[in-house]
C-alpha cells in the first residue's frame, strides 16, 4: 500500500483559508503522544502562571514589610534626635548652673 498523495495546492488553500495547515492523518501512537504532550505543556503553563502569581503575592508582602521598616526607622530616628535635643539642653543647664 503506497502512501497517499498530497495536492500541494488543496494544502496550501486549506492554509489560506483556515490560517491554519491540516496536519497530515496521525496514528494512534502518536495522537496519545501529542495529547500526552499538549496535558504536560498545559499543566507547565498553568504552574508558571501559579509560580509568578504566588512571586507577585510575595513580592507585594516584602515591599508591606519594607514600608513598614522604613516607617519605623523614620521614627526611631525622630525620637533620636528629640532625645539628643533634650540631652543637648539639658548639659547646656548644668554649664549655665
Amino acid at each position: 500500500m503506497s502512501p497517499p498523495t498530497v495536492n500541494y495546492d488543496q494544502a496550501q488553500q486549506q492554509q489560506t483559508t483556515s490560517g491554519k495547515r491540516r496536519s497530515p492523518p496521525v496514528d494512534h501512537v502518536t495522537a496519545l503522544k501529542r495529547q500526552r504532550n499538549n496535558v504536560a505543556a498545559r499543566k507547565y503553563r498553568q504552574k508558571r502562571i501559579d509560580r509568578i502569581n504566588e512571586l507577585e503575592l510575595e513580592l507585594d508582602e516584602v515591599k508591606q514589610e519594607r514600608d513598614d521598616l522604613k516607617l519605623r526607622l523614620a521614627r526611631q530616628e525622630a525620637e533620636a534626635a528629640a532625645l539628643r535635643t533634650m540631652l543637648q539642653m539639658k548639659s547646656g543647664e548644668a554649664r549655665n548652673s
